[in-house]
């Protein structure tokens, strides 16, 4: 009994080695890593690529201003006279008239400088109600009130894939009910909803894969639905969130939201996995090579009692 029991424990030991050995290589060598390794040097010519050479200086064609330096220059360098004290008055005063001058043909611009400036924009005002009333009673006039329906499950397995399903009828039934699998919660409403419909399903706690095309026109003919396969994540309740928009040629506009609680729950295997899947992959590798060590001493000691 001993040796089943120890051979059992060698066993259940390197199923769980391997399991924490596999959970440490995915999480620390993702297999996602290697394309990232190889794109990289694709970027390294571009970050070595020289810079583009600046544009030359524009000279300044505005003839330079007199400097008042230069008169008392030439003014030391002559030789005093008597006249030169009679029209010294009249040489200090020349360039503090010229610079006003100088300043005034700077400050004013030439006419071709004029026509070549930009005119400023004109001023909008947003709110002026012809502008937005206009877009908005046009886009109220497209949308019609239509009978929706929603089926989620009332509970769910952890790990295990569910169908999700939200149904529009636009033929003028009174129920869009009849689209529904008919196997879970159904709810039902009306909502005001566009020619071409987008229905999105989101979720923290869930994994969901659309099954149905995203965005559908409208059918006078039958039901529109709208499938997802969804697979939780975690045990407990959480919500899955129904989203319309109505889908125009250069937007997309939300029209209505819903929310439904599913219950998840973890049973039999589903709760080892549940806890392999949430523990720490270094203590499940710890774990298994201690179940290893205990059945080879066990069957060291049976072996040895012989």
């Amino acid at each position: 009994m001993m040796r089943l029991i120890s051979i059992l424990l060698v066993i259940a030991g390197l199923a769980a080695a391997g399991l924490g050995g596999a959970a440490l290589m995915e999480r620390y060598f993702p297999k996602d890593a290697a394309p990232a390794i190889t794109a990289a040097p694709q970027d390294i010519p571009l970050a070595e690529a020289p810079a583009p050479a600046p544009p030359p200086p524009v000279q300044d064609e505005t003839p330079p201003a007199a400097s008042p330096a230069e008169p008392e220059a030439s003014i030391e360098s002559a030789p005093v006279t008597d006249d030169v004290f009679n029209f010294q008055p009249m040489v200090e005063e020349g360039p503090a008239d010229s610079a006003p001058m100088a300043r005034a043909m700077r400050a004013e611009p030439s006419a071709g400088e004029e026509a070549a400036a930009p005119a400023p924009p004109e001023a909008v005002d947003i709110d002026d109600p012809n502008v937005t009333a206009a877009v908005s009673e046009s886009f109220i006039d497209t949308l019609k009130t239509v009978p929706v329906a929603h089926e989620t499950p009332a509970s769910a397995e952890y790990k295990r894939a569910f169908d999700v399903t939200f149904a529009i009828d636009a033929t003028g039934g009174d129920s869009a009910v009849d689209a529904l699998p008919g196997r879970g919660v159904i709810e039902e409403g009306t909502a005001r909803v566009s020619d071409r419909v987008e229905v999105r399903l989101s979720g923290a706690a869930f994994t969901i894969v659309p099954t149905s095309p995203p965005v559908q026109s409208l059918s006078p003919l039958t039901e529109n639905t709208w499938r997802w396969s969804v697979t939780a994540l975690s045990a407990g309740d959480h919500d899955l969130t129904f989203e319309i928009f109505a889908v125009d040629a250069n937007e997309v506009v939300p029209l209505r939201t819903y929310r439904d609680t599913v219950t998840v729950k973890v049973s039999g295997l589903n709760r080892a996995i549940a806890f392999a899947d949430q523990a720490n992959p270094l203590f499940v590798l710890l774990g298994g090579l201690g179940s290893i060590l205990a059945g080879v001493i066990g069957v060291a000691r049976f072996v040895l009692k012989k």
